[in-house]
Formats: C-alpha cells, sequence, structure tokens
C-alpha cells in the first residue's frame, strides 16, 4: 500500500511540475529589457535615447529590425565600434531637451513624431515602429528637419534688469 501511496505521489508532483513549467511559459516574462513590449511604442524613443547617451551600441542596434538596423549595422562596420559608440554620444550631448509630440496608428505600424531640441536649432523626424515578438522595434526613420528656432534656446524673457 505505502508502495502505490510512493507512486501516486511522485505522479502527482510530476504531474504538477509539469502543470507549473507550462504556466510559466504562457505567463509573460517580467525583466527589464521588456518595457518596449507591444503597446508602449514610445519607450522604444526613450530607450534610443537613453542607449545613445551610454553609448551602447548593442542596445541602440536592438531597438531597430528589419533594413534599417541592416544599413545601421553597416555603418557601424564601417566607422568601427568605438567611432560608432562615440558618435552615438555626441548626437544627444548638445540635447535641450526631446519630445515624443504626435502618434498616429497606421495598421500594423505606429509612426512617431520626434523633437530634439538644441541651442541654435531644434530638429523634428518621424520614427515607424512594428511589433514584432512581443516588442516593438523601429522599422523606417523619416528625414530629419532642422529648424532655427524663433527665439533661440536659453534666451532670457522678460525686462532686462
Amino acid at each position: 500500500m505505502t508502495r502505490n501511496a510512493g507512486a501516486t505521489a511522485l505522479t502527482a508532483l510530476v504531474l504538477a511540475a509539469g502543470l507549473a513549467i507550462a504556466l510559466r511559459d504562457r505567463l509573460p516574462e517580467r525583466s527589464a529589457e521588456r518595457s518596449a513590449e507591444a503597446g508602449e511604442p514610445r519607450e522604444v524613443f526613450w530607450q534610443m535615447i537613453e542607449a545613445s547617451g551610454d553609448g551602447a551600441a548593442d542596445a541602440w542596434l536592438d531597438l531597430f529590425a528589419g533594413e534599417v538596423r541592416e544599413q545601421l549595422e553597416a555603418v557601424r562596420d564601417e566607422m568601427g565600434d568605438a567611432a560608432f559608440e562615440q558618435y552615438l554620444r555626441q548626437r544627444v550631448a548638445g540635447l535641450k531637451g526631446v519630445a515624443v509630440t504626435g502618434e498616429e496608428e497606421l495598421g500594423e505600424i505606429v509612426r512617431l513624431e520626434v523633437e530634439y531640441v538644441r541651442e541654435a536649432s531644434y530638429e523634428t523626424q518621424s520614427l515607424d515602429l512594428r511589433s514584432s515578438r512581443g516588442r516593438w522595434r523601429i522599422v523606417a526613420l523619416g528625414p530629419t528637419h532642422e529648424r532655427e528656432p524663433p527665439v533661440p534656446y536659453g534666451t532670457p524673457v522678460g525686462p532686462a534688469e
């Protein structure tokens, strides 16, 4: 009788472990890397800014997919890792501010309109993102449009003292 009880307990334990593994594989992962999951495409923009400032080329490239990623990897290969990382840092070094100024759903694509504010100019650009395997990735970059602000950033406002 104890032999049957032991076998039954072992069988129940194996079934419970199998059920736990099956359920675990269906639950969403809980990691910092998943903050750019489907549903939050604008988070990719903020991760791009952060990775640029850190000079984290691999993390930055991981935010892109498709042809645009291949093109950016080719640029990195031509420049070399150190120069590419320096380029990323310089791209955000002079920024006074950044913003997501619009978001538009275009079928499977979400287009973000973003703005980069510098002391003497500001740039606008569109980023097209697509969800793949539960993560948003940038699949197209629109051209940047640079403009001079009517009043340079940091100009005092009000009467002179």
